[in-house]
C-alpha cells in the first residue's frame, strides 16, 4: 500500500514541479535560478519518497496504527537523499521562551516609505500568503542601505513564536555562494591556487586528488557522484538505520560515500558532494574545524556579518533564535524537521561543518548584508575575482547555464540578478543582487514546499522593478 502512495506522490510532485518551472521560466537562456530548484525536486522524488516507504514500514511496529504521529512526508532539500521529516501531535517543539525567540507578535516592518516600500510590502503579503503564511524574513538593500524589511508568520509553531528581526534559518545551498567567496579569498592572498590539484593540499585523501583543482569543485565540473543515496553514507541520514540529529558529522564519516570522479573538468553537473571535498580541503588548510571557524568569522566582517545574522556554528545561542523548518502535508499538517527525530538541539545535518554544500545559518538581512558587501560594495574579493567568479563556466555555458563559480544569475523583468538559491530541512533560501544597480533582495523561509523562498524572492523581484528604474 505503501509504495503505491509513495509513487502517487512522486508522480504528483514531478507534475507540480513541471508546472512551476514552465511558471518561473522568464527566459529560459538567463540561467537556473528557477528551474535548478525544480529539476532537483523531479530528480528526487521517487527516490526519496521510497526511502520513506522503507522508513515507514520499519518504524509501523514501533508506532503502531492508534499513534498521534503524523505520516511521513517529502521535502525538497540541498542534499539529494530526500529528507523527511514528522512530528509528534501531542509533544511540540522547545517553549518559545526556551529558544530565545520573542513571544510578541510578528510584525512587518518598513525601512523610509514611498511607492518602492509599498510595492514590495503589498508583493509580500501576496507572495507568502500563497504558502499558507510560512515563516519569513525579507529584506532589500541599495548600496549598502536597507530600504525595505518585512518579517511575517512563526518561527515555531509549536508552541508559538514568530518570526521576529534576529529570528535565525538555516540557509542550505544559498551558502555555497559564501563559502566560494571565502575559498577566492584564500587565492587571492596566495594561500590556494585555482588550478594546482587538489592534491597539493590533502594528499591521496581524496579520490580523484591528483586531477581535481578547486576550480572544478566551485564550479561543479568536478564530476564526483551525490553521495547521499549512496548505501554507503544513506543510513547515516534521516530515514536511515543510524541516523542520530545530535551525534556530529565527521568527514570521515561522509568520505565512505565519495569515489572517483567522473570524467573531472568535462560537464557541468550540481554536485553537493564536491563542496564537501571542497570543505575538507579548507579545513586541512586551516588547520582543524574550529581554526577554519575562526576564519570564516574573520573573513565574514568586513559584511558586518556576527555570529547572531551569518555563522557557520551550531551554537547554544543558534540554537536559541533558530525558527524550525517545516514541510506541508496535502492535508495541510505541518511536519517538523527539529522534532522528527528527537534532536535535543539544532540537528547536526542542518547546517556546520563539514556540511559544506550547506554551511550557514543567519537572518536575512545576514545574507543580504554579505551579498552588498561582496557584489556591490567589492569589501570581499577584488573586482576582478569577482569577474572571475561570476563568469559561466564554459561546461555551464555549453549547457546554456550562467552557473560560474558558486553563483548563477536570473533575468526577472528586464533586471539581471546574480546569487544563489538554497534549501533543506525543511528551510528555503533566495539571495540576489542586481550588479548594474546595486540592489540587494534576500528572502529566507522555514517552509520547503517546493521553492516558497525563491518564489516570494521572484514576486518581490518583480515588484521592485516595476516601480524602480
Amino acid at each position: 500500500m505503501w509504495s503505491a502512495i509513495v509513487l502517487a506522490r512522486a508522480d504528483r510532485l514531478a507534475e507540480a514541479a513541471e508546472a512551476r518551472a514552465t511558471a518561473l521560466a522568464v527566459n529560459p537562456d538567463s540561467g537556473g535560478f528557477f528551474s535548478r530548484t525544480l529539476r532537483n525536486l523531479r530528480t528526487l522524488a521517487v527516490a526519496s519518497l521510497v526511502r520513506l516507504d522503507s522508513w515507514r514500514s520499519r518504524q509501523s511496529s514501533v508506532i503502531g496504527p492508534d499513534s498521534h504521529w503524523c505520516e511521513l512526508i517529502q521535502e525538497e532539500n540541498r542534499r539529494p537523499h530526500g529528507r523527511t521529516a514528522m512530528v509528534k501531535a501531542s509533544e511540540g517543539s522547545l517553549p518559545a521562551g526556551e529558544m530565545g525567540v520573542p513571544p510578541e507578535g510578528a510584525v512587518a516592518a518598513r525601512v523610509g516609505g514611498g511607492p518602492v516600500q509599498a510595492a514590495l510590502d503589498k508583493a509580500f503579503t501576496r507572495a507568502a500568503a500563497e504558502f499558507g503564511d510560512p515563516g519569513v524574513q525579507a529584506v532589500a538593500m541599495c548600496n549598502g542601505e536597507l530600504i525595505w524589511s518585512a518579517n511575517s508568520g512563526k518561527a515555531i509553531n509549536d508552541q508559538p513564536a514568530p518570526v521576529t528581526g534576529s529570528t535565525m534559518f538555516n540557509f542550505a545551498s544559498f551558502g555555497k555562494l559564501i563559502l566560494c567567496a571565502y575559498t577566492l579569498r584564500q587565492v587571492e592572498s596566495g594561500v590556494l591556487a585555482l588550478d594546482n590539484p587538489i592534491s597539493s593540499y590533502v594528499g591521496q585523501d581524496v579520490p580523484g586528488s591528483d586531477v581535481v583543482t578547486l576550480r572544478m569543485l566551485l564550479t561543479h565540473t568536478a564530476g564526483y557522484p551525490d553521495l547521499y543515496e549512496l548505501p554507503e553514507t544513506a543510513p547515516l541520514f534521516e530515514g536511515g538505520d543510524h541516523y542520530d540529529p545530535n551525534e556530529p558529522y565527521t568527514f570521515a564519516m561522509l568520505a565512505k560515500g565519495i569515489f572517483q570522479p567522473v570524467n573531472p573538468g568535462e560537464r557541468f553537473e550540481y554536485s553537493n558532494a564536491g563542496f564537501l571535498v571542497l570543505t575538507y580541503v579548507l579545513t586541512r588548510m586551516s588547520g582543524g574545524d574550529e581554526a577554519l571557524e575562526r576564519d570564516l568569522r574573520h573573513f565574514l566582517r568586513p559584511a558586518g556579518a556576527t555570529n547572531e545574522s551569518l555563522t557557520a556554528e551550531r551554537s547554544q545561542e543558534a540554537f536559541r533564535r533558530l525558527a524550525h523548518g517545516y514541510s506541508i502535508e496535502k492535508e495541510g499538517v505541518l511536519v517538523d524537521f527539529f522534532t522528527a527525530f528527537g534532536a535535543t538541539g539544532i540537528p547536526t545535518d542542518l547546517y556546520g561543518l563539514p556540511f559544506g554544500d550547506g554551511l550557514f545559518a543567519g537572518t536575512a538581512l545576514g545574507g543580504a548584508k554579505f551579498l552588498d558587501a561582496l557584489f556591490v560594495g567589492k569589501r570581499l574579493l577584488r573586482p576582478d575575482t569577482i569577474e572571475e567568479m561570476i563568469r559561466a563556466s564554459p561546461q555551464a555555458a555549453a549547457q546554456r547555464d550562467t552557473y560560474g563559480m558558486a553563483t548563477e544569475r536570473a533575468e526577472v523583468s528586464g533586471r539581471v540578478w546574480q546569487g544563489h538559491p538554497g534549501g533543506y530541512g525543511g528551510f528555503s533560501s533566495m539571495g540576489a543582487t542586481d550588479l548594474t544597480r546595486g540592489v540587494t533582495l534576500m528572502v529566507v523561509a522555514n517552509r520547503m514546499n517546493a521553492d516558497t523562498a525563491v518564489d516570494i524572492w521572484k514576486e518581490l523581484a518583480e515588484a521592485y522593478a516595476s516601480v524602480a528604474p
